[in-house]
C-alpha cells in the first residue's frame, strides 16, 4: 500500500496579506499616527486640529485652594492648625475641599470664632490656575483681625 504523503506549505497565493501582516500594518499606522502629533508640534512647530499633540493634566487642579493654618500660642510661638480638629469636622466632609475663596472666607470666621476673642490666625492660602500657583492669602497679618 502506498502511503500519501501531504505536504503543506506556508505560502499563500501572490496579493493577499496574511492576519498577522494585516495586524502589523494596522498597529504601525496607529503608532505612527499617534507619535506624529508630537513630532509636528515641537520638530517643525506646525499645529493642527488632524495631529494634536499630547497634553498631561491640563487641567488637573484647576480652581483647587491649598491653605494652611497656623495659630499663635501665648508665649508668641506659631504652631499649625488642624481645621478639622478645631471645628470638629470629620476629614472626609465639606471642609476637606475649598472650592472658592468665600469658602476660605467661612472657614476663617469659623477657625476665628472657635478660637475666641484676640486669637491670631495666619492663613496661607494659594489658587491653582493654568499659570501656576496665585497666592490669595499671606499670614503676613491676623486673619482674625480682618
Amino acid at each position: 500500500m502506498a502511503d500519501i504523503i501531504s505536504i503543506r506549505t506556508g505560502a499563500e497565493p501572490a496579493g493577499r496579506l496574511s492576519p498577522a501582516r494585516l495586524r502589523l500594518i494596522a498597529f504601525m499606522a496607529i503608532a505612527a499616527f499617534m507619535i506624529a502629533g508630537p513630532v509636528a508640534e515641537q520638530v517643525f512647530g506646525v499645529r493642527t486640529a488632524l495631529l494634536r499633540s499630547w497634553t498631561m493634566f491640563s487641567a488637573i487642579g484647576l480652581g483647587v485652594i491649598d491653605a494652611s493654618f497656623e495659630i499663635r500660642r501665648p508665649d508668641g510661638a506659631l504652631v499649625s492648625l488642624d481645621r478639622f480638629e478645631m471645628l470638629g469636622a470629620p476629614r472626609n466632609g465639606r471642609l476637606k475641599w475649598i472650592q472658592s475663596r468665600e469658602d476660605l472666607a467661612s472657614v476663617i470666621k469659623r477657625l476665628c470664632a472657635v478660637a475666641g476673642q484676640g486669637a491670631d490666625i495666619r492663613v496661607r492660602a494659594r489658587l491653582g490656575t493654568r499659570g501656576g500657583w496665585q497666592t490669595i492669602h499671606t499670614d503676613a497679618q491676623n486673619a482674625c483681625a480682618e
